[in-house]
């Protein structure tokens, strides 16, 4: 089974912080022991045989209500294949990486090819095996050419303010950061930290003024300065958010010296001469 990757950001999570403990446990035990895609057999039996084997106390009754408490807040998907009840980690494909060709469950039927796509299911529809990140009511893959961060016109005739005002705010973010970027992968970054909750995108945009105020008064050469997708995937922004970020003191001068070179010095020549003749 693959190391699976639980991010700090979770601590700021609002659909973390609604579950109980105990749905909060269940949550994490189902990430180590789903599928690479995600998914599990859907039977609180088998969930509770899988996730708890040594808690005696707990019984198929806490496992539904807890499975039911995971749905209502969108971290968890119930679907049936032939009448066999499974589960789908809604939220993924934001955080782990598909490593396995094929599922070990099958997929809801409105899932082709055991593959993630279809809007259906929360994930983007594209062509691409590497596309894995999920899609929002409000934000969209940034892979796909009709992200939220692009094509701003469509939505504007489209009437999706939401749309809009996210692709602005992204804009904005690269406006202040101080570095060009690959902006395929800043946008990646970006949209994920918004999934995962805990931050706004007004804070991201502080994040970055305030970054690239630091960099303009240490003076700190492009090639020293963060790229923004590492900016924001390394949780560096963290150091930078409003009510966090120190300004550094600008950087004092030293003044020049009053002679630091040979011709701005006054010399009279006639008297070295003769100081040089008489030694």
């Amino acid at each position: 089974m693959p190391n699976r990757i639980i991010k700090e950001s979770i601590c700021r999570s609002d659909s973390i912080d609604s579950l109980s403990w105990f749905e909060e446990v269940l949550f994490y035990r189902l990430i180590v022991v789903c599928d690479d895609y995600g998914r599990f057999d859907g039977r609180p039996a088998i969930i509770k045989g899988a996730c708890f084997p040594l808690k005696e106390d707990i019984t198929k009754k806490h496992i539904s209500a807890a499975i039911e408490k995971l749905s209502t807040v969108g971290l968890v998907r119930g679907y049936e294949v032939q009448g066999r009840s499974y589960l789908q980690l809604t939220t993924w494909n934001c955080h782990q990486q598909i490593r396995a060709k094929k599922s070990k469950y099958p997929a809801p039927d409105n899932i082709k090819n055991q593959s993630p796509g279809g809007s259906d299911t929360g994930f983007c529809n594209q062509n691409n095996q590497t596309c894995n990140h999920l899609i929002s009511s409000d934000i969209k893959c940034p892979r796909n050419r009709e992200s939220i961060y692009e094509n701003r016109e469509s939505y504007s005739r489209n009437g999706d303010a939401r749309a809009i005002e996210h692709a602005a705010h992204f804009e904005e973010f690269l406006s202040a950061y101080p570095k060009d970027s690959n902006r395929h992968l800043t946008e990646q970054e970006y949209a994920s930290l918004l999934l995962t909750g805990g931050i706004s995108e007004e804070e991201l945009v502080s994040c970055a003024k305030n970054y690239a105020e630091e960099c303009r008064i240490l003076g700190a050469q492009e090639r020293f300065i963060k790229s923004a997708h590492n900016f924001l995937k390394d949780f560096i922004f963290e150091k930078y958010l409003p009510g966090k970020y120190v300004k550094p003191r600008q950087k004092e001068e030293k003044p020049a010296s009053k002679f630091h070179n040979f011709q701005e010095r006054s010399y009279d020549m006639q008297e070295l001469e003769k100081a040089l003749i008489n030694r």
